[in-house]
């Protein structure tokens, strides 16, 4: 436990709190660092927990001790939970990198504690480094291909937030492709989530003892700390019906979340221009995901700093809803499935001090992009069952219910013949680079997205940031992009999608936005 105890004292003196014990994690930190057979660890821990500790704790067991793993490689299912947790990583301990598509110049993973997005761990697990793809079609290198994948296969890999990447249909087939192939190779996992349904536990298990894993779920138990306090809180959720800025109060940390950009920016643009609505405009803060990722990273630290004082008002969308560390007394938040609610839910009262908070949750918000009838049975089992945001007994029935009980409820979004194809390119020793490279062309050719659809790097400036085929022909259409390295004009929605595989083959087409940034509102 020396480990753990170092990490925890590390991370209590960058972050300037008292430390506070966490049974789950300390359980968490001697099961995998004493398992006879590979461990196959889920750690179900509500949001605020602080579950990255274990993570610390692990890359520092790494350097005094590798006889299980060499390293730990930390994958999240989106950009901005990475920049969070690399800022508390530099601070405590200064012995981690991020490597992501666009923003770094890592090609192995090879420091102690290595953080990713699930999209290039997909692909250095499949051998392909996405910056080199134009020298590796030209036969000039092959990218690192075997030695990228070796530094994955003697680490530890830590799947953070995992029920995004089994929820989201465009990313469930390769994240399976994933689990399994780590599995066949022995490679110690831990998936972290709030949100744990019987159907996401049974596809974990399976894949794990059908391999000889040590198979074991943790979440914490009555009488640890957190889940005491905890419990004491009052937290108070209503549904209502409205304008969302009918509910806020001046005079405390408010947030609202809504599901769409669109809807962030006009929510944004009527308090701004209405004192009567926020008398404060310059306490008012839109945080979304079509915004730089410089810009973001601002924002984030100004919200940071405000969450110490009294009174905000923030308005944002699924890009604050995970790992990104703030706390407010109220929440007006659009409908949506449970998990997604949890992780909004979770930025309520969430530090040990704040003990009163309210939710209102909008039962005539736009439910889209989720599936309406998630979103509609949350509502209605929430009504019949009152939650504490972080007392998992409270709401796991809940998930359950929403989420699956059988697996079927999964697998059914998972193409098969595109995971066995992933399977082969993953553990055949002789498909290299190009070979990987041939095989996902031909795919992206006839309309088969690997991960996140077809979305589009628009390059602006020296940063990206990613759209959708719909978006970029709006954005076309109003003078503000150029395509460039591509033949014509941009007519209709199938020229947008084109363009997206034209990027995805890497073809050397850009899009590139011509018009003026703007700096509150990012590309709206």
């Amino acid at each position: 436990m020396r480990a753990f105890e170092k990490a925890l004292q590390k991370l209590a003196e960058a972050k300037g709190f008292k430390p506070e014990k966490r049974p789950l994690l300390e359980e968490a930190f001697r099961f995998i660092t004493s398992s006879e057979n590979p461990p196959f660890l889920i750690l179900q821990a509500p949001t605020g927990y602080g579950k990255t500790l274990l993570s610390f704790a692990l890359a520092i067991h790494s350097l005094w001790d590798a006889s299980i793993f060499d390293r730990v490689i930390h994958v999240l299912p989106m950009r901005s939970i990475i920049e969070d947790i690399q800022k508390t990583a530099e601070e405590a301990f200064g012995f981690s990198r991020t490597k992501m598509m666009g923003s770094s110049g890592e090609f192995l993973h090879l420091f102690p504690l290595n953080i990713t997005t699930a999209d290039t761990f997909t692909w250095d697990l499949l051998k392909l480094n996405t910056k080199k793809i134009h020298r590796i079609k030209a036969g000039q290198e092959f990218g690192y291909d075997y030695l990228t994948q070796a530094s994955i296969l003697t680490s530890l890999v830590i799947f953070d937030e995992a029920h995004f990447l089994l929820e989201d249909e465009s990313m469930v087939t390769a994240f399976l492709s994933v689990i399994e192939f780590l599995t066949s190779q022995k490679v110690p996992i831990v998936v972290m989530t709030a949100t744990l349904s019987e159907a996401h536990r049974e596809i974990f298990e399976k894949y794990a003892k059908k391999n000889g894993y040590e198979f074991h779920v943790l979440s914490p138990q009555e009488g640890d700390p957190f889940i005491e306090r905890e419990l004491k809180k009052e937290i108070e959720i209503e549904f209502m019906e409205g304008n969302p800025l009918d509910f806020i109060e001046p005079g405390k940390r408010n947030a609202i979340i809504v599901n769409s950009v669109k809807r962030a920016v006009d929510l944004f643009n009527e308090a701004k221009n209405n004192p009567e609505i926020w008398p404060e405009s310059e306490r008012i803060i839109l945080i979304h995901g079509r915004m730089t990722p410089s810009h973001k990273r601002e924002l984030i630290k100004r919200l940071r700093e405000w969450t110490k004082e009294e009174t905000f008002l923030l308005i944002g969308t699924q890009a604050v809803e995970a790992g990104v560390d703030f706390s407010v007394d109220l929440m007006i938040t659009d409908r949506a499935p449970i998990n997604s609610l949890l992780q909004r839910f979770g930025r309520v009262a969430r530090y040990g001090s704040d003990m009163k908070a309210n939710i209102v949750v909008l039962e005539d918000a736009p439910c889209g992009p989720y599936p309406e009838d998630k979103v509609e049975k949350t509502i209605d089992l929430m009504k019949e069952h009152p939650i504490l945001p972080r007392v998992p007994d409270t709401y796991q029935t809940i998930v359950a219910e929403v989420h699956g009980k059988k697996p079927i409820s999964i697998k059914k979004n998972v193409n098969r013949e595109l995971k066995r194809t992933l399977l082969k390119l993953m553990g055949d020793p002789t498909k290299r680079a190009l070979h990987v490279l041939s095989a996902i062309e031909r795919l992206t050719a006839s309309g088969t997205p690997i991960m996140r659809g077809f979305l589009i790097p628009l390059l602006v400036g020296e940063e990206a940031v990613l759209i959708s085929p719909p978006k970029l022909m709006e954005l076309y259409s109003r003078g503000v992009v150029e395509i460039k390295g591509w033949n014509g004009n941009m007519r209709s929605l199938n020229d947008a999608y084109n363009v997206a595989k034209s990027i995805a083959l890497g073809e050397n087409v850009e899009a590139v936005f011509t018009g003026e940034y703007d700096w509150e509102r990012g590309i709206p």
